[in-house]
């Protein structure tokens, strides 16, 4: 396969009179493939780009012109890097969530619809909701097997007088239960059974609405201007478009959705919490009680979030997430406790549980042992995260300080620990790792007093995060340890390769 990518490649440059090795293109490949696991479709990406620079050639000179972009209808998009021309129109604009994006949505011809993304840095006219256009120059992209539309500097957008007909957009009344398709308008009648803090100023509110059939997530953007919805109330919902992410279904509002409340009140499946195990947690949007101990406590980056982290009991761990707003007691690591009302959540195949205002937490006397799940990993190291290194922690409660203040005890005097946040990639997974301080002195080679003399010689701490990347980025460990939610909490380690700076640094260059 590799061998026959490099063919490709090689002929496709020769067609740009560009002559390059086979042999050459080949080891780059290789190199990246074998010996740092990246997939074979990025790794081919890489190499191109690489070999592009080298002889001073644009991506559109070798994926196509956009003077040749072809005109297409939506239906026939079904490649990815592809210059292509549409005549369509806009069905849907939703709020970017990016600074860099200046609109997103989806566009819409007789054959389908699909998303499309215009950059900020395109300086394009502005595009309005119900009209039509044509465009030139476009990209096409592919994520998890869904196709999309991009628009760059060098896309034409004219308006048209004519409207390019869509697929018939009128919203019909369905139960949840029956969403199955992304792009679709529809009408509910449902009921607000939970409302979660956001963290995006476009989001306005977004939570879980159910009717006797189950539940779904709602997004309602902020720019939408709909009356607010409150936890527990009936509404009759119209216009609303359904979305897919992860195989996971949500329904979105926008300026042409409407809400009516209901005298009625919409049944909706049992919402009362059961005691359950946290192995027992394979679905989300579920009211449980846990009896748990905190095992661990995670800093937290959003205001609204008022702790984060590990709870656990006999059967396994699983995160949690307090909301601020919930106004419950603080939790303190190593405490078991018995929590009522907890809802499940689940993002890419982790499940998680969310207290909220309706939970309760009480103490309890017994300590809960708690049973974790092992693993064994192999990979490259192919990121230290931030918050790694020489770090500073609480005395009180051992959480690591940010910007020399703990979240629970403000500022305090802390003491010095080395830990490592590592993201390590076998080509087919990505691991986040934990290295407490022995595993950490032990893999970077850099002891703690060591550490802290480096930092007061630079008078800057992230000298030493900056020595720990140099000494360990690129090479290829097996780990074992206990599985915390995403992360491995690493026992032990071994390095499996050794690789001489010169061929990280020349690999590094290669692929950025």
């Amino acid at each position: 396969m590799i061998q026959e990518t490099s063919e490709q490649i090689q002929k496709r440059f020769l067609e740009l009179n560009a002559e390059i090795e086979l042999q050459e293109i080949e080891r780059r490949i290789r190199d990246l493939v074998e010996r740092f696991k990246v997939p074979e479709a990025e790794a081919e990406r890489s190499v191109v780009s690489y070999f592009l620079r080298e002889h001073n050639l644009k991506r559109e000179d070798y994926y196509g012109a956009p003077d040749g972009a072809a005109p297409i209808q939506i239906s026939g998009i079904n490649q990815a890097e592809q210059w292509v021309n549409l005549r369509a129109k806009v069905t849907q604009l939703w709020d970017s969530t990016s600074p860099a994006i200046s609109q997103v949505g989806l566009i819409g011809d007789e054959t389908g619809t699909i998303k499309f993304v215009k950059w900020t840095k395109s300086n394009l006219p502005a595009l309005v909701e119900g009209k039509s256009y044509s465009f030139e120059n476009m990209t096409t992209d592919e994520w998890q097997g869904r196709f999309s539309v991009k628009m760059n500097r060098t896309t034409r957008i004219s308006e048209l007088d004519e409207e390019i007909v869509t697929p018939d957009m009128e919203a019909q009344l369905i139960e949840i239960d029956n969403i199955n398709e992304s792009g679709k308008w529809i009408n509910l009648r449902a009921k607000v059974t939970q409302l979660w803090d956001n963290e995006h100023e476009s989001i306005d509110q977004v939570g879980i609405i159910g009717d006797e059939t189950g539940t779904i997530k709602f997004v309602k953007w902020a720019r939408s201007e709909l009356p607010p919805l409150a936890e527990g109330k009936s509404y009759s919902f119209e216009n609303l478009v359904t979305d897919e992410f992860e195989e996971r279904f949500s329904v979105k509002f926008n300026k042409s959705s409407s809400i009516t409340e209901l005298d009625e009140e919409i049944v909706t499946p049992d919402m009362e919490a059961q005691l359950i195990e946290i192995d027992n947690i394979n679905e989300s949007g579920k009211w449980v009680n846990l009896r748990a101990k905190v095992t661990q406590l995670w800093d937290s980056e959003h205001e609204s979030i008022d702790q984060v982290g590990v709870v656990g009991d006999e059967t396994g761990t699983i995160k949690f997430v307090k909301w601020a707003k919930s106004e419950l007691p603080p939790l303190e690591e190593g405490k078991s406790y018995s929590f009522e009302n907890l809802v499940t959540d689940e993002y890419e195949g982790r499940f998680s549980v969310k207290f909220n205002r309706s939970s309760s937490i009480e103490g309890l006397d017994e300590d809960i042992e708690v049973g974790y799940a092992t693993a064994e990993f192999a990979g490259a190291m192919v990121h230290i995260q931030d918050g790694s290194g020489l770090i500073r922690r609480c005395p009180i409660c051992n959480r690591a300080l940010m910007k020399g203040t703990c979240m629970e005890h403000g500022n305090v005097e802390g003491t010095h620990d080395l830990r490592i946040k590592a993201v390590m990639d076998n080509g087919h997974e990505v691991q986040e790792a934990l290295f407490n301080r022995e595993i950490t002195e032990n893999v970077s080679g850099i002891a703690l007093d060591e550490a802290k003399e480096m930092a007061v010689d630079a008078l800057d701490h992230s000298v030493v995060l900056d020595e720990m990347k140099k000494r360990l980025l690129g090479r290829y460990y097996t780990m074992t340890g206990s599985v915390l939610d995403r992360y491995l909490l690493v026992e032990s380690v071994q390095l499996l390769e050794a690789i001489p700076a010169s061929a990280i640094d020349a690999i590094l260059q290669e692929v950025t």
